[in-house]
């Protein structure tokens, strides 16, 4: 059972037991205070009319004066158990108020500390994607569709560009060129370089393995297995038109 329910259930209560009917008020202080003529009239040892008479002789005086006084008791009573009811209710509806109010001042501070988590997150997710925006703007600038640092004018130029046309139909199109600078570059410093080692030194080695896999199959090279040492090596055989690119001659 929540706080709220409890303090309701606890309200309710002593709101029942505080309205006391004035009727009932009115009795209980009278039979209170006209206790002693009670007393005589049910404890005496005498007959009945004696103590009627007994008590008409000495109480008549103030008859009328007990019964206002139990009756003024009575409405002094009712207006501090009134009294009492209303201060009691104005403290529990403060304590609601101030219950609800502290609730919702957790619920809101959390609700802060997760859209502030929320937002650091966006920013380190965007300065992330900004980074690597940059870089693959880099790449793009360096890798120009042009020539790639190559004179074109000595390659054969149909299979140079469908090559291009190629990787540049892919979705990682900026790395996959990357590649074929970089593999260019290690093949014109040794053209007997390994496929081992031209995956080991990729910047990109997934983006490496898919040039090679357009290469061989657009047939501008192929891959030869050499037993050397106790162990197969892959070598790289190319065609004329990929030789022409890489201005190599074999």
């Amino acid at each position: 059972m929540e706080k709220t329910e409890i303090l309701e259930n606890i309200s309710k209560s002593v709101n029942e037991r505080l309205k006391i009917p004035i009727i009932i008020t009115y009795i209980s202080v009278l039979i209170i205070y006209n206790w002693d003529i009670l007393f005589y009239l049910f404890f005496e040892n005498s007959s009945a009319s004696t103590r009627i008479l007994e008590i008409k002789e000495n109480y008549s005086a103030v008859y009328y004066q007990r019964i206002l006084i139990c009756l003024g008791i009575s409405i002094l009573l009712i207006v501090i158990f009134t009294a009492l009811n209303t201060l009691l209710n104005l403290s529990l509806k403060w304590f609601y108020r101030k219950d609800k109010e502290t609730k919702s001042e957790i619920e809101n501070f959390e609700k802060i500390n997760q859209l502030s988590e929320q937002l650091s997150q966006s920013i380190e997710k965007t300065k992330n994607l900004s980074s690597e925006i940059e870089n693959l703007q880099k790449i793009n600038l360096n890798l120009s569709s042009s020539i790639l640092d190559i004179d074109i004018s000595e390659i054969s130029k149909k299979d140079y560009q469908l090559l291009l046309d190629e990787i540049n139909s892919r979705a990682d199109k900026e790395k996959i060129r990357y590649s074929l600078k970089q593999f260019i570059d290690e093949f014109k410093k040794n053209h007997k370089i390994t496929k081992f080692q031209i995956l080991n030194s990729a910047t990109y080695e997934h983006e490496m393995k898919s040039l090679l896999e357009i290469l061989q199959n657009r047939k501008l090279l192929k891959t030869k297995n050499k037993y050397q040492n106790g162990f197969t090596t892959e070598f790289f055989e190319l065609n004329k038109s990929f030789e022409d690119i890489l201005k190599l001659k074999t």
